[in-house]
């Protein structure tokens, strides 16, 4: 994974992050117990499976079929999941760089419709982000500005990355930045 640079460093980053998981299970975890962990149904477990997310190796023991995945692997999996990326990583430094070169034609100060246009959300859901706290910006009665800055901290940050119904133009991006990741490291 992008984030660790071995796995004693993988294993220290998340024995940090996950000290009682790994204190109350053993190294190696049914899908049951993977779903407990993340609190997700077994379903979820099986087609992050199927899609390569979650690595295990399957069991036979006489007629009984089963999965078998080691902690270390579905935390590393969860770890991604949730977004627990370090700031300083080298997913979090080309993440921010692919924001900056999109939105580099920009002016530096938007208004909702401008970031409405960027992200594919609406202007409703923008207003709740700035309300709550999660978009920081600046509104002098009904005009809200956001510094360019402050949008794209917000669209490298973990609640953006992590909304489950994604606009269009969000899974356009990542895309575009998961092919172009791929190229930089081949």
């Amino acid at each position: 994974m992008e984030d660790f640079k071995n796995e004693k460093e993988r294993s220290e980053t998340l024995l940090k992050l996950f000290p009682d998981i790994f204190q109350k299970y053993p190294q190696s975890i049914s899908q049951q117990q993977a779903a407990e962990i993340c609190q997700v149904s077994v379903q979820t477990i099986r087609e992050w499976e199927k899609s390569g997310d979650l690595p295990f190796v399957p069991m036979i023991d006489r007629l009984l079929h089963y999965h078998q995945i080691r902690l270390y692997d579905l935390l590393t999996c969860l770890y991604i999941k949730e977004c627990l990326h370090d700031p300083e990583s080298f997913y979090m430094k080309q993440l921010r760089r692919f924001y900056t070169h999109k939105y580099k034609n920009h002016s530096d100060m938007l208004l909702i419709k401008d970031v409405a246009v960027i992200t594919g959300f609406g202007k409703t859901t923008i207003v709740n982000w700035m309300n709550n706290g999660r978009l920081k910006g600046y509104n002098k009665g009904r005009i809200y500005r956001i510094p360019k800055i402050y949008l794209i901290d917000f669209v490298c940050g973990s609640y953006y990355r992590k909304i489950i119904r994604k606009s269009k133009i969000q899974k356009a991006d990542m895309q575009s930045f998961l092919e172009e990741l791929r190229k930089f490291k081949d």
